[in-house]
């Protein structure tokens, strides 16, 4: 019965929530008419169960029986996943052009209908890539589960009931919390660098005037937007793996590491060209009245300021290696007992 629940479990993970009790009822039923036929008059053995399950075929094959017709850009097993994921990446994409928008507003005195237009415009344009992103990563891993997994002669030949993985522990899954908040992230960080880098830095409030200092020179950042779109859309696929497989494993530990890398080694680029940081920022500070004109109180900010455009990179790096032990250690600890069950099982 364990082998069965696992061939059924590997089928019905495979297709469309609203149809999975309907077809694991179906599916044991077959298997257990299956098997009587096979066996009549005693009960099966273990290699009744395996060649009545390798007559049935590969999970995937099954899968797409129940589903019907294959040609899909995004499958009905991954669609509501996808409908998910388009959701959450527009109210994120919404989210932080409207916070772009709001103040903008307040820190530029011009007509709000001039600044309602570049919203809508942004809006529209941050929307789209959205959209398209989200589509092409769907469409990308669902070929990939295709090519895998088509039905070809070298799958039948290979596959036996032998292969199918253990049902997950439900230790080892992931919350869905867990990517959802992901991807907001990934899409509130990416929106803001692309569409409003010039907005982050400090802002003064007096006699109903906003005066703003940017951090950043947006001009330099505006040389890399294609690099951040791209680290973006990994980072937005690296948590749809998550919500599609919904536990950890090898491939999604690989993929986080190298995209942590990745990402360590672009901050190091960015931060350190030239004319990143805004080299006005103290004197604009002292500009406003928020920074001592000279002396002492003078040098300590200067140190300060200095310490943080420097070793900002080392901090990135730290919390880098951090995330990088804590996901390596949270695989190792669900493996093990997997892999013990696994060798238990055979």
């Amino acid at each position: 019965m364990e082998l069965i629940d696992r061939y059924v479990y590997a089928v019905v993970q495979k297709l469309p929530e609203q149809q999975r009790n309907d077809i694991r009822k179906e599916l044991y039923g077959l298997i257990e008419d299956m098997l009587e036929e096979r066996s009549p008059l005693t009960a099966p053995s273990r290699e009744d169960v395996e060649q009545v399950l390798q007559q049935l075929g590969h999970p995937s094959v099954m899968a797409a029986k129940y589903r019907g017709h294959e040609r899909y850009l995004i499958s009905p097993a991954l669609f509501d996943s996808y409908l998910s994921v388009i959701k959450i990446v527009l109210m994120a994409i919404l989210l932080s052009m409207s916070v772009v928008f709001v103040i903008d507003c307040i820190v530029e005195p011009a007509p709000i209908l001039d600044h309602f237009i570049d919203y809508l415009v942004s809006l529209i344009s941050a929307g789209s890539q959205g959209f398209v992103w989200v589509t092409v990563i769907y469409a990308f891993i669902d070929f990939g589960a295709h090519k895998k997994y088509a039905g070809h002669g070298d799958m039948s030949k290979k596959w036996s009931p032998a292969d199918l993985p253990p049902i997950p522990d439900p230790k080892s899954q992931i919350k869905l919390s867990e990517p959802v908040a992901g991807i907001i992230f990934t899409v509130l960080f990416t929106v803001i660098f692309m569409f409003g880098s010039e907005l982050i830095g400090a802002y003064r409030f007096h006699d109903g005037l906003v005066t703003s200092i940017p951090l950043m020179n947006s001009d330099v950042i505006g040389k890399y937007l294609p690099f951040i779109g791209v680290l973006g859309a990994l980072g937005v696929m690296r948590e749809v793996l998550k919500i599609i497989v919904r536990r950890r494993t090898l491939t999604i530990l690989i993929f986080h590491i190298c995209l942590s890398l990745l990402g360590l080694v672009f901050a190091a680029i960015l931060l350190n060209t030239p004319g990143f940081w805004n080299d006005d920022f103290l004197s604009q500070l002292q500009a406003v009245g928020w920074a001592p004109q000279g002396g002492e109180d003078y040098e300590n900010l200067k140190s300060i300021w200095f310490a943080v455009t420097h070793n900002l990179i080392y901090f990135i790096g730290l919390f880098t290696i951090i995330d990088l032990v804590s996901e390596v250690y949270k695989w190792f600890r669900i493996r093990m007992p997997e892999e013990s069950g696994a060798t238990t099982i055979r």
